[in-house]
Parts: structure tokens; sequence; C-alpha cells
């Protein structure tokens, strides 16, 4: 059957474009995920995201190469492998960033991707997903204590953390969840369109290549029932991710044409960018023992019949050496489990927003279901500036740790965490915050690693497309669900 659309990968973006693609005229679309359905409960309750997280039937489970900056530490790198994508098993916060994040893009050469220009589609994206603020009557005893304190270290309390022109302020975080059950891509695009006579969808395929023929997309090569078939279309879309989009594009012969011939692979298109630019937030947390009166209070909490979010707080702060914008995120956790000490988890995260460091991606072989060698690049930028910001962040959740109200619920840090005193320290301790970007840079032709253009296709080539976090050239300074689909939102309209 041929298809007006083959779009790779039904995640954040995935959806968007299935929805919209197939409302706006009678394209027919097929959609691919490598993974499986997401209408279970582990994907609907929020809490339960750790569940599909470590679970290999719905997440793709990384794992980074030894990271030189970190000893040598390989990190855990989870991306969901399910319809829905991340956004079916992440914290559901709906942040959008910084207006330096997309001024910053558009001044790249990058025209229309302004934050004056892409402010209707963020504003398109909460809509579908439901995007909505907590209720007074939500916000657990936990959350009310790390907000005030967070206040009385001298960040204010903000009217709209997703103001993208303010650059200091905390409050409880949009979310895109309701009546305490996660509102994913997959429920808020593709169950609308599920049935509309159009739309394909088709779980359990993984996709090998992209076949290419002079320049041009023919056919999709996937894995379904364990036989490899080919499938047409006039348009092909990848929206595999930081890390699946670049995969793919490199079994498909584009990519450093030197690097694939070594691994058999035969060069269609010599594009150096592809796998490089790999970034994220870096991040560290501190732990703490809790105390009888916090779990006292969330027990009384749950009793009463209230869902328990363990992210509800987010502040955003500038280091001292920030000059625009703001590069560090707060982001306090608690959880219904319980710690060493029999009492409820807590813990306070910083991350750096705005990291200069930079990492990539390269196949390892040629197999699909082989796993990409992924290094993270963390805090290996020569001037040390990522973990300066980080040392900062540490010390600040330090700050807000010791205020009285804060104090009172999670008590003193915990053994394991209270040693992070030095960058060495760091180093040994951070993590990442799930936020990977960048390995098919955005750009203009001029730009010798720019993998796609300004509406997501992919340089010297026809009708191939890319359509994900994997084009951001720049990681956004907030967490990414949101912003993709806002990329996707914005691609999708110059297809239609």
């Amino acid at each position: 059957m041929q298809f007006d659309y083959i779009i790779i990968g039904a995640g954040s973006a995935g959806c968007v474009l299935a929805n919209r693609l197939t409302n706006s005229s009678q394209n027919k679309i097929a959609l691919f995920e490598a993974g499986k359905p997401s209408d279970i409960w582990k994907v609907k309750m929020p809490l339960a995201l750790l569940y599909t997280m470590h679970d290999p039937k719905y997440n793709w489970k990384y794992y980074s190469e030894p990271e030189p900056h970190l000893h040598n530490r390989k990190l855990f790198c989870p991306r969901a492998k399910m319809i829905g994508g991340c956004s079916s098993h992440n914290g559901c916060i709906a942040i959008w960033g910084s207006h330096v994040d997309y001024d910053t893009w558009e001044s790249y050469g990058n025209k229309g991707w302004s934050t004056q220009d892409i402010l209707p589609f963020f504003n398109k994206a909460n809509k579908t997903l439901r995007v909505r603020d907590f209720k007074r009557s939500e916000i657990t005893p936990f959350h009310e204590a790390c907000v005030s304190s967070i206040v009385k270290t001298g960040i204010p309390r903000t009217n709209n953390i997703n103001d993208l022109y303010e650059d200091n302020g905390v409050d409880i975080s949009p979310v895109n969840n309701l009546d305490g059950k996660r509102f994913n891509a997959a429920f808020g695009y593709l169950d609308p369109v599920r049935e509309n006579g159009y739309l394909t969808i088709v779980a359990d395929a993984l996709v090998n290549k992209i076949n290419i023929n002079d320049n041009k997309a023919t056919s999709v090569e996937a894995i379904i029932n364990k036989k490899h078939i080919n499938i047409s279309a006039d348009r092909i879309i990848i929206s595999g991710g930081a890390y699946e989009s670049p995969s793919i594009l490199m079994r498909s012969g584009i990519g450093s044409a030197s690097s694939l011939s070594k691994l058999g692979i035969n060069p269609q298109l010599d594009l150096s960018g592809v796998g490089e630019n790999l970034h994220d937030h870096p991040s560290i947390n501190i732990k703490f023992q809790g105390t009888d009166l916090l779990s006292n209070l969330m027990d009384e909490f749950k009793q009463s019949g209230n869902t328990v979010y363990s992210e509800q707080t987010i502040a955003k702060t500038r280091s001292r050496n920030c000059k625009e914008g703001f590069d560090l995120h707060v982001y306090p956790v608690t959880w219904p489990t319980v710690n060493i000490n029999g009492k409820w988890d807590c813990e306070i995260y910083s991350a750096n927003m705005a990291p200069i460091s930079r990492g990539h991606l390269a196949l390892n072989s040629a197999n699909p279901l082989g796993q990409p060698i992924i290094d993270q690049g963390y805090l290996n930028d020569p001037g040390d500036k990522d973990i300066t910001v980080l040392m900062e962040g540490l010390k600040l959740i330090r700050e807000i740790s010791h205020q009285k109200e804060l104090s009172a619920l999670i008590g003193d840090e915990l053994l394991e965490t209270s040693k992070i005193t030095s960058l060495d320290d760091i180093r040994n301790s951070a993590l990442h915050y799930y936020h990977p970007v960048g390995t098919c840079k955005m750009g203009p032709d001029s730009d010798s690693k720019a993998v796609v253009n300004t509406v997501g296709k992919v340089h010297g080539m026809d009708n191939l497309y890319v359509v994900d976090a994997s084009i951001m050239p720049n990681v956004p300074r907030g967490n990414t669900n949101i912003p993709v689909a806002m990329v996707a939102e914005r691609i999708v309209s110059t297809l239609t």
C-alpha cells in the first residue's frame, strides 16, 4: 500500500504530526512505533513512571559509554518505547523554557523560530495536551513548604512559571494530567483521529532504515512480526527522538560517509552533523532523612483521597555568571516509597539549564537491534563553566533545605550526598535531567553540522524530514515534552 506520509516514531512529536496531517486533509498516514500501546495503568498513573522507565517492554533502556568527565561512570539513559513516547513516562511537568532559547535558534539562521513566532504553537500544544494548573487542594504539604522556603532564599513567587521573559521565580508547575491520570500525547493527539479512516497505526514495528534513490526517500524498511518489509510513501518523517532518529539516518546511509563505510553501510549522503551536538541538562541532587512530621502530613494528605504528585515545585534562577535568561532549575521531589530510615523519600535537585558541553552518538553496527554508542559529553567544556554552575546549584539547594519550614519536614541530609562538597565530588555524582536533544541539528546550509532546515527537511534530500527533540540546536531551559510538541506543531503547519 502506498501512503502519503510515513511517520516513524509515535512519541510526542509523532503523535502531533499524525493528528494534524490526518485532520487537515485526506492524507493516508502510516505511523510506525517500535514499542507497544501505552493504554496501561503504569502509564496512566504519573507516580508509576519508574515502572515503565525500567521495563524493557516499554523502554529502550540505553546506557551511555563511560563518561570521561564523570569518573568514567556509565549513565542510564531511558527513552520510552511505546505509543506516546516519553510523554508516557515523564513527570507531566509542562514547562516552556526561556525567550533566549528560541531567539538563539533564530539567530543561528533558523527564520521563523523566534519566541514571538513559536508562541502560538506552544499554546496549541498546551490546549491539546490539556495543560492545567494544580488546584490549591492538590498541592502536597511537602511542596507547599518547598515553595515557601525557596522564596525565603530570595527567589520570588511568580504568577506564571512559563513567562518566557522572566528569569527568576518559583511556582507550582503546570501539568498535563487530569484527575490524577496522565494525559499524554497519545491521548491528546492520537485518540481523536484513530478511527477516521486515514491513519494506520502499527505498533511493534522496528524501522531499520529508509531506502533512498537519487536523494529521494522511496520507502521504509521495517521489521514487523520478525519479517523485513518495505512500505512506500511520498514523504517520510522520522520522529524517533535524540537517540533513534540519528541512528535511523545513519543506517540509511546518511551521516559521516567515512564512519558509515567502516560499518559496511553504503553512504548515500555525507552529512557529518548526524549524531553530533548531543546534549542534555546535567543535574545534581541531595537526599534527606525525612521526619515523622513529613510522613504524618503526607500520609494524612494521601488518606484524605488526594493524589500524591512527586513533582510540583519548579524554580528558575541565574548563577553568578549568567548574562541572559536563567541557567538553573531547582526541583524538589518526594515519593511514597520509604528511605533507609523508614520515612518518605525526599530529594532536592538542581540542573544546569544552559549547558555548553556537547557529546555525540554513533552506531555500533548496522544492526537495528543493537544499541548506539552514546557519549553524553557531560561537563566536558574546557573552562569548567558547566560544573561551576552545578556547584552554585548545589549550594542553593542546600540553602533551601536549611530553611526552617522545609527543614522541619525533611530533616538532615543523608550521609551519601552530604559528602558532595567539591567539583570532583560533583563529577562523581552528577546525573541527567532526561532531556537529550540536538543530534539532527536544525540550521541553514551554511552550517556544516546542520542536518535539517527550518521545516525539518534533511539537507540534500527531497522528501525526508526529522521532527523531534533531535533537531533542537540548543536544549530549551525547561522540560522538553511541551517544547517537542511545539516543534511538531510548528513544522506540521508548513506541511499542510
